[in-house]
């Protein structure tokens, strides 16, 4: 049976699984990076690290992630969830964009800034997000310059890296 050709040139790169294994790398990274400073700023409010981790569980079980080690354990998953999820998504658009990796100083910081106001405006609003009284989410500023330079700015330095 003769050789069919092919329809994808022998150069061309196999942009999805790379930008998919680059993006996870990306992502897991920055999501320590990006805890560093959570859990000192939260740590400074008096918010430990259980509670930082069960806020975010809360947004999957309402009040029973605060309940003990499951919602800490979830929190936990959910947060590296977020920090995965964008950076495979810039990490194909920096595939196809090539301009995207050579801004990665100024397209990290947008997409921190992207996913902020995503969870703030579509995901949290949408969710069983709840906190109990002893328990207050960021402030503002500071969680937004998080997202940008904890988040975002790493995300884009490692997939412009790889």
């Amino acid at each position: 049976m003769p050789d069919l050709p092919s329809t994808r040139p022998a150069n061309s790169p196999r942009r999805f699984p790379r930008a998919l294994t680059l993006g996870t790398t990306a992502g897991v990274a920055a999501g320590f990076i990006v805890l560093v400073p959570v859990l000192i700023l939260q740590l400074a409010r008096g918010i430990g690290v259980i509670a930082e981790m069960q806020l975010a569980a809360s947004s999957l079980t309402g009040m029973n992630a605060y309940a003990g080690a499951t919602g800490f354990i979830l929190g936990t998953v959910l947060h590296f969830f977020v920090s995965i999820v964008p950076a495979i998504a810039y990490a194909l658009v920096a595939s196809r964009v090539p301009v995207v990796n050579r801004l990665a100083w100024l397209g990290g910081p947008l997409l921190g800034i992207i996913v902020f106001f995503f969870m703030g405006f579509v995901v949290l609003p949408h969710s069983a997000f709840v906190t109990p009284p002893s328990v207050s989410p960021m402030p503002f500023l500071p969680a937004l310059l998080i997202h940008m330079l904890g988040l975002g700015l790493p995300i884009a330095l490692i997939v412009r890296r790889g």
